[in-house]
């Protein structure tokens, strides 16, 4: 049981930790859960830009010309998937190159300086700022099929993606039949 003095311990230490106060330190904590990005709630992660991401919406958008609510909210749906997919890709090419990546010793040089008390040799491709999302990748899915696990989220997301793109040219498929003819195609159909 704890004593009056822990209890007025605890409330005192509570008050010094409330987190981050600074606007920068909101932004930097708001980042800690994000492991490879595939499931980020925001759409561009840190890791990529902005800009680019911007040039993909804009095109997409361009092509697709949605006109209604409806059509714009399914092309933003495909403009998010695609940009997914597309992180996918480069996270399955990143796990691959830091899989592949030279190791400082071979196993039996390995085992023959962890008998030694010198610190062990760094990782090369741990320095390799370009295959950061591989490595968290890596360490998210503790180096079990990892590969295995991205081919699942690949394959989730072109389904719907393509799921998503077949609702988007019903929709407007209805809409020109609809302009095109006198009765609207919801009451040919009902």
């Amino acid at each position: 049981m704890t004593t009056e003095a822990q209890k007025l311990a605890n409330r005192h230490n509570a008050q010094k930790s409330t987190g981050p106060r600074t606007p920068q330190g909101k932004a930097a904590i708001s980042q800690n859960a994000i492991k490879h990005g595939l499931t980020a709630a925001r759409v561009v992660i840190t890791s990529e830009s902005q800009a680019e991401f911007r040039l993909h919406r804009d095109q997409i958008l361009d092509e697709l010309a949605p006109v209604s609510p409806m059509e714009s909210m399914l092309a933003e749906r495909i403009v998010t998937l695609s940009w997914r997919l597309k992180r996918v890709c480069s996270i399955q090419n990143q796990t691959i190159d830091v899989m592949n990546a030279p190791k400082t010793l071979d196993p039996l040089a390995k085992l023959t300086q962890s008998l030694l008390p010198k610190a062990p040799q760094p990782d090369p491709s741990e320095s390799a700022p370009e295959l950061a999302l591989g490595r968290l990748a890596i360490k998210d899915f503790a180096n079990a099929g990892v590969l295995d696990r991205l081919l699942m989220y690949e394959r989730r997301m072109e389904h719907s993606l393509y799921k998503t793109l077949l609702e988007f040219q019903r929709l407007h498929l209805i809409k020109k039949l609809d302009a095109g003819c006198e009765m609207p195609f919801n009451q040919l159909t009902s």
